[in-house]
């Protein structure tokens, strides 16, 4: 066993990899910057290692401490021979819901919200002058940008109810990390 994993056996916090089947490890992590004054940031980005042997891929959630972490990416270490990860805290749940048709047993047209996802551990970023500044692709409408991991499958003008409010999907990233989807979501008036 290489030095990183006797380290992570011994002193690694207990994980779960939130799977259909749970998966229980251990990951030593830390704070990925301290450097900047954004407090958000801060906060928000993580860093660390992880038991290559469990498949830790992007989009994944660890939970270390009742604290879920979205895994944005992880790669395989050649030094430690163990896993290498980055992830965000999760701050925020939301509630996935897409307006779908349908018909009854009478044939008549039924249109609803349909919960696809009832809650979706996120990371979230409010938008504001500063972000506009430093992310010139966001939209003029967004709220938000969320964080989510791909498998959720989230589209276009699906709707998020985050804090009591409705929001509908303005714009998907998909191609900036392997398992992640970043979402921006603008508000929604559409009726329920």
């Amino acid at each position: 066993m290489s030095y990183a994993g006797k380290f992570l056996k011994s002193r690694g916090q207990d994980c779960i990899i939130e799977r259909v089947v749970p998966t229980s490890t251990k990951v030593s992590i830390k704070r990925s910057t301290k450097a900047s004054r954004d407090l958000g940031v801060r906060e928000g980005y993580w860093e660390g290692f992880i038991f290559s042997d469990v498949g830790l891929v992007s989009g994944e959630i660890i939970t270390i401490r009742n604290s879920k972490y979205l895994v944005q990416s992880s790669n395989y270490d050649h030094a430690s021979t163990e896993t290498a990860f980055f992830a965000a805290k999760c701050n925020a749940v939301i509630q996935h819901k897409r307006f779908v048709e349908d018909t009854d047993e009478f044939n008549n047209v039924v249109q609803e919200w349909q919960i696809i996802n009832a809650d979706v551990s996120a990371y979230s970023e409010i938008v504001t002058s500063k972000l506009r500044q430093e992310d010139p692709g966001l939209l003029d409408s967004a709220k938000y940008t969320f964080q989510v991991a791909k498998s959720f499958g989230v589209v276009m003008l699906d709707r998020f109810i985050f804090s009591d409010d409705n929001y509908q999907v303005a714009s998907i990233d998909s191609t900036g990390l392997a398992g992640v989807d970043r979402i921006q979501v603008e508000t929604d008036t559409r009726p329920d």
